[in-house]
């Protein structure tokens, strides 16, 4: 029987032998992996059971980690995903193992994209707008040989919206070029999760204050993330020592990501725990500036 365990392993193998480094993890995402970019990949048997709580919380880490953020399954609710078509999910890419193997091996690989039912392509609006002009067709002209609206070419050629699988065939053939265009890995749009509570909050605005943007986590070994000059994973514990199997995942993250990690304490512990530096919630108050604060972090790596 195909499970999700026979599933990451497919995956795993598929990063190996395109020379990515991995480990695995759980939460919101499974597995990271890094070649020259970082990835953060969530795998799932049925893309229709994630959990929305899980896509912002990896949309959050891979956007403070400028890290790729990933979903690999096979089915949804209704069939087998199309190994051509890259779905979204949540803001979220969604691709079959096949297709995700593709785009890792072929930089100029094109692919359909699926949102809301819709399947579009996207395309190169500056080739259109100029061809469209050279031939001498105007916006309604244009839009009328396709079978569109003017305001629908008008938003095509703005990139406002990808057109649709059909309407690109038509343009190509009406425009006599190739105008479909590969498909671009893409960062995730910034988003602010809330801190859960008053501890979480006093250090996510002690963040905000040294210049440190950042966001709460809900699922993962960490419960901030953040980034200025640098990208930072801390967990927050009255008893850090509770939390070690936790703080070995967020080394595995620092080391990989190249960002800082640390923990804040409600109070002072003078000691790091698994290499992971400690700062006392009163000392974060004192310090003046995030480069004070990365400077702290080198000095106290154990």
């Amino acid at each position: 029987m195909f499970d999700k365990t026979i599933l990451m392993s497919k995956v795993l193998d598929i990063l190996h032998n395109n020379g990515f480094e991995t480990f695995v993890t759980n939460g919101s995402f499974d597995i990271v992996a890094k070649r020259e970019n970082l990835f953060l990949i969530k795998v799932l048997m049925n893309i229709d059971s994630l959990d929305e709580s899980h896509a912002l919380d990896l949309r959050a880490i891979s956007h403070f980690l400028s890290a790729y953020p990933f979903v690999i399954s096979i089915r949804n609710n209704r069939e087998h995903l199309d190994d051509e078509i890259v779905y979204t999910r949540f803001d979220l890419p969604a691709t079959t193992p096949k297709l995700f193997q593709l785009m890792l091996q072929d930089d100029n690989i094109e692919v359909i994209h699926s949102s809301k039912g819709r399947h579009t392509q996207e395309v190169n609006v500056f080739n259109l707008k100029e061809t469209r002009k050279q031939i001498g067709y105007t916006l309604e002209q244009l839009a009328n040989r396709v079978g569109i609206s003017k305001k629908a070419m008008y938003e095509i050629e703005s990139k406002r919206v990808n057109p649709q699988q059909g309407t690109v065939r038509k343009l190509e053939s009406v425009l006599k070029i190739e105008l479909r265009m590969p498909y671009e890995l893409k960062h995730a749009e910034p988003v602010h999760l809330k801190p859960k509570d008053n501890f979480g909050k006093s250090v996510s605005d002690e963040l905000n204050r040294l210049g440190i943007d950042n966001s709460s986590v809900n699922s993962a070994p960490f419960e901030l993330i953040g980034r200025e000059n640098f990208s930072l994973i801390t967990n927050l514990s009255n008893t850090p020592s509770d939390i070690k199997h936790e703080i070995i995942e967020m080394k595995k993250l620092s080391e990989i990501s190249e960002s800082k990690a640390v923990l804040i304490s409600k109070r002072t512990i003078k000691e790091s725990i698994e290499g992971i530096p400690i700062i006392s919630e009163n000392e974060l108050s004192e310090i003046k500036h995030s480069k004070e604060l990365g400077k702290i972090i080198d000095e106290r790596i154990g």
